[in-house]
């Protein structure tokens, strides 16, 4: 067995004896291109401990052992709090806050999640990439994926792009969806002259959001909904397009001084776990704040505070 944290290990199978190791790798274990292109710059291919081609022919019971090449991340490492849902030798579940950014852009260079992740691989002594498989809006919270390594990385993003990873959120919608469950499937489009802020258009991007509808208050709607893809804003984007936009939204909606962010939270994620062959779901509870503004929107107390406060105001 070869000393490294991350060697993948395959045993040749009865009916997998003549082919060559190249047809397993990308067959049976499913490497692309572009993994085996980067064992040119470190790691490699051993059969029987021994480094070899990929041009090999294998014998059943013969062992293929893969190091994947990988490099330190180059992101700079922030001491931020880390709500670590599950971990393991090759993942992290974390659950992000609202108001934190889940990478550096051009808005947000420093205390985003990337950069907390980048300081806790410190931590670790892991000398690897931060590796979101997926993302979030800076101002919804929940769970977000992320892989240490790079089969576990490549892996998932590969259940990701055949909708085998399910993501699901809950939301708050302002006003009484009428229906139960339903199916949005409205192209998303970027708005022209508005920078980062979409829209449903024909002419965009082909999107579908399932959703459930848990419980209706007087003022608002608790909705489960399910990607079934993977669009910038998308469930924003969609249920503002119904005419029921997300609580707190300030792009599509209306913010509230009361809440950090929109009322929408990552609470479920199911997948295969790339290296065990497991299955995983993972969940996490809504945050204080939005639980708290549902409470309230579910009596109709938002909408009566806002009264009073006009009242007061008038009267000054």
């Amino acid at each position: 067995m070869l000393d490294h944290p991350y060697v993948l290990t395959a045993i040749v199978e009865e009916q997998e004896e003549g082919l060559m190791v190249r047809d397993i790798v990308c067959g049976r274990l499913g490497l692309t291109r572009g993994l085996l292109r980067r064992m040119k710059k470190g790691g490699g291919i051993f059969l029987n401990g021994q480094r070899d081609y990929l041009s090999r022919r294998v014998r059943a019971g013969d062992q293929i052992q893969i190091v994947f090449f990988d490099e330190a991340t180059e992101l700079q490492p922030e001491a931020l709090p880390l709500d670590i849902v599950y971990e393991d030798d090759y993942l992290l579940v974390v659950n992000k806050p609202p108001g934190m950014a889940a990478h550096p852009t051009g808005s947000y260079q420093e205390g985003t999640l990337a950069n907390a992740i980048a300081h806790y691989w410190q931590v670790l002594g892991l000398k690897t990439k931060v590796r979101l498989v997926h993302r979030l809006d800076k101002d919804t919270s929940g769970l977000i994926l992320v892989a240490k390594e790079p089969y576990t990385h490549h892996g998932l993003v590969q259940q990701l792009r055949r909708r085998e990873l399910v993501r699901e959120y809950l939301a708050l919608v302002r006003g009484q969806l009428r229906e139960d469950q339903g199916v949005i499937e409205a192209p998303i489009a970027r708005m022209q002259d508005h920078g980062v802020k979409r829209t449903a258009d024909p002419q965009g991007k082909a999107a579908r959001t399932v959703y459930q509808v848990l419980r209706r208050g007087q003022e608002a709607t608790l909705v489960r909904a399910r990607l079934g893809s993977g669009r910038t804003h998308q469930i924003r984007v969609h249920f503002s397009h119904l005419g029921y936009p997300v609580v707190g939204d300030p792009l599509y909606g209306e913010a509230l001084p009361e809440l950090p962010g929109q009322a929408l939270h990552s609470w479920r994620v199911e997948f295969i776990h790339p290296r065990t062959g497991g299955p995983c779901v993972f969940t996490c509870p809504l945050p204080k704040e939005m639980l708290s503004l549902w409470k309230r929107m579910r009596e109709g107390e938002v909408a009566r505070n806002a009264d009073h406060s006009e009242h007061d105001s008038k009267g000054c």
